[in-house]
């Protein structure tokens, strides 16, 4: 049996999709093959579910502070220093815990100064997922670390494009969904959509919209407040927005100019900030209409195949992942740079249940080709691939 260590980089304070596609992986995953380990930079809600679980989790924060304590105050010898420290340190844990692959959840180009050269000391396997997309071509020296790593799984073929022109060569590199555990998704369904939408003072007659994700000004919040005001006071009176999902104390001001806006468009009992929440199923769930609306493309979009699966009519961004999980007639994508567009959509939502009922059938029906188990197989023939099994599937 081979020992898999996933490495999650996040240490904003926010808990994301990335946190979640791990743990659906590692709860999925073959353990009469592969028994994983997983490592976080930062303390977060996933920690205490896995070990619930019996799957054994690292933390290295203090690790991890001193690092970027030093990388951001200390001279450039102290830098370079405490970079071979953080190579040797992880040598080790990678020689203590046994590890026969690392798994970095980032992208080709994080992590080649540290855990790279740290697997190959320890004598492990490293393959990375790229969960974003490449926005500039990286330099010469990243572009041949990046060669390096065994294996890049892109989460869409989106990703692939982006990594394959960054230098990735192809021979290294396949698309694997992100996937989505549905039978587990629909068991957090635990409250009747009327007590979900009562507690949120939504009326029955009310279409309730969910846009949930981080609050980031890439995440597009903006251009749905500004479709919003696009609509008309009928329009508005009809449906209720809810933004779900935290604000990092880098995005706190973000968040305040989101509430200014609405504040001086009149839309405060239009729209509603829950934060974060633990029960984004029941919510969901309650909603008639998801949206997505990044202005950066998209790597993937975890949340879309989830609100299909639980019967929104979904709009979603004309970018990235999206557009390959929102097949025609499925839902109904647009142009992030035109909020226009989207309030075109809603407009047609908000009048034709006909409509957000033809949607939501098809949604449903869409979702399941983005189910955990597709998405298990395909990491799982990386693994083998890269181990070296003579009976490795191929990856799809």
């Amino acid at each position: 049996m081979r020992r898999v260590l996933y490495v999650e980089f996040n240490e904003d304070g926010t808990v994301g999709g990335s946190h979640r596609a791990v743990y659906d992986l590692v709860r999925h995953l073959p353990r009469d093959r592969y028994q994983p380990v997983v490592l976080y930079y930062q303390e977060n809600p996933y920690v205490a579910r896995l070990r619930a679980l019996g799957v054994e989790v690292l933390v290295v924060e203090a690790e991890r502070a001193r690092e970027r304590r030093i990388n951001a105050r200390g001279s450039y010898l102290r830098r370079r220093l405490e970079n071979l420290r953080g190579i040797a340190w992880r040598a080790r844990l990678l020689r203590r815990e046994r590890i026969d692959i690392v798994h970095l959840q980032g992208t080709p180009f994080l992590g080649t100064d540290d855990w790279l050269p740290a697997a190959r000391l320890a004598g492990a396997r490293i393959v990375v997922t790229a969960l974003s997309i490449i926005a500039s071509r990286p330099g010469r020296v990243q572009r041949a670390l990046a060669r390096r790593f065994d294996h890049v799984i892109a989460i869409s073929r989106s990703v692939e494009d982006a990594v394959r022109a960054a230098g990735v060569p192809p021979n290294r590199l396949s698309t694997v969904f992100l996937g989505v555990d549905f039978d587990d998704l629909r068991a957090r369904v635990v409250t009747a959509r009327a007590t979900v939408r009562d507690a949120l003072g939504v009326a029955p007659e009310t279409v309730l919209v969910a846009m949930v994700g981080n609050v980031r000004r890439w995440k597009g919040q903006h251009v749905v407040v500004d479709a919003l005001t696009r609509l008309t006071p009928a329009e508005r009176d009809r449906m209720r927005l809810i933004f779900v999902g935290a604000a990092s104390a880098g995005d706190e001001a973000y968040a305040a100019e989101l509430r200014a806006t609405i504040a001086a468009n009149g839309l405060e009992q239009v729209v509603q900030f829950l934060g974060a929440r633990s029960d984004v199923s029941d919510l969901l769930n309650a909603s008639e209409i998801a949206v997505h609306a990044s202005v950066y493309p998209e790597p993937f979009g975890l949340v879309v195949p989830e609100a299909m699966a639980l019967g929104n009519a979904v709009v979603a961004a004309a970018a990235g992942g999206p557009v390959e999980i929102v097949s025609p007639g499925t839902g109904l994508l647009f142009d992030t740079a035109d909020p226009q567009a989207l309030a075109d959509h809603l407009s047609a939502l908000i009048a034709d249940p006909g409509l957000r009922q033809h949607l939501r059938e098809a949604a449903i029906r869409r979702a399941d080709a983005f189910s955990i188990s597709r998405h298990v197989d395909g990491n799982v023939a990386v693994y083998d691939g890269v181990s070296g099994r003579p009976d490795a599937p191929r990856a799809a």
